[in-house]
C-alpha cells in the first residue's frame, strides 16, 4: 500500500513539474529585458531593468528545479518498459537544464553591478564573463533541447502520449532556428514544449493506453 502511495505520488509530482517547468520559463522569457549581444548593451539593460531581470530570475531558477524532476519522473517512468532513449534523453534534457543555471549564473553576475559610475571597467568585465559562460551554456542547451525531444519520442514509443508529442517537441527545435523577433523566439519555444508534455500527463500519471487512443 506505501509503494503504491509512493509510486503515485512520484507520479503526480513528475506530472505536475511538466506543467510548471514550461509555464516558468515561458513567464521568465516574458519578464526578462531585451538585454542585447554587444558588452555595452549588457550593462545597459543590467543597469535599466534590473527588477526585470530579478523577476525573470525568480521565476527561472524555479523552472529549471521543475525541469529536472520532470525529466528524472519521465526517465523513470519510460525506464519501468526498458527504453534506452528515456536514459539518453533523461541525461541531455538534465545538461540542458544546467545550461540555464549557467545562464542564470551570469544574470546573477548583472544584478550586482553598481547603477551608476565605472562603466568603463565594468563593459569589460562582462564581455570576458559572457565570452566563459556562453560556449559552455550554449551547446548544453541544444543538447537539452535535443534530449527533451528524445524523451518525447521515449514517451510515444512506449504508449503513454500521442505522436503529438514528438512532433510538438521536435518543432520547439526548429524554432530555435528561426530568427524570431524580441523574445517571440522564446515564446513560440517554451509554448510548444509546454503543448507537447502536456498531451503527456495523463499517460506519466498511469493511463498507458493513451498513446495508442490518440495515435
Amino acid at each position: 500500500m506505501n509503494f503504491q502511495k509512493t509510486k503515485s505520488f512520484r507520479r503526480n509530482m513528475t506530472s505536475g513539474a511538466m506543467m510548471l517547468w514550461p509555464l516558468a520559463m515561458l513567464l521568465a522569457a516574458l519578464a526578462q529585458p531585451k538585454i542585447g549581444e554587444s558588452p555595452t548593451d549588457v550593462y545597459s539593460a543590467a543597469v535599466s531593468h534590473s527588477n526585470r531581470l530579478s523577476l525573470s530570475l525568480l521565476i527561472g531558477i524555479p523552472g529549471i528545479v521543475f525541469w529536472l524532476i520532470a525529466v528524472s519522473g519521465i526517465a523513470k517512468r519510460i525506464q519501468e518498459r526498458g527504453s534506452v532513449l528515456a536514459i539518453v534523453g533523461g541525461i541531455l534534457a538534465t545538461l540542458g537544464a544546467l545550461g540555464h543555471m549557467v545562464n542564470a549564473s551570469l544574470f546573477l553576475v548583472l544584478l550586482g553591478i553598481p547603477s551608476s559610475g565605472h562603466e568603463d571597467v565594468l563593459v569589460p568585465t562582462i564581455d570576458r564573463i559572457a565570452n566563459h559562460v556562453f560556449p559552455v551554456a550554449t551547446p548544453m542547451l541544444m543538447l537539452g533541447a535535443i534530449g527533451v525531444f528524445l524523451l518525447g519520442l521515449s514517451l510515444y514509443r512506449g504508449g503513454f502520449t500521442s505522436k503529438a508529442t514528438p512532433i510538438l517537441l521536435g518543432l520547439s527545435i526548429v524554432a530555435e532556428f528561426i530568427p524570431f523577433p524580441g523574445i517571440t523566439g522564446d515564446v513560440v519555444t517554451w509554448a510548444l514544449v509546454g503543448i507537447g508534455l502536456a498531451l503527456s500527463i495523463r499517460g506519466v500519471r498511469g493511463n498507458t493506453e493513451v498513446g495508442q487512443a490518440l495515435g
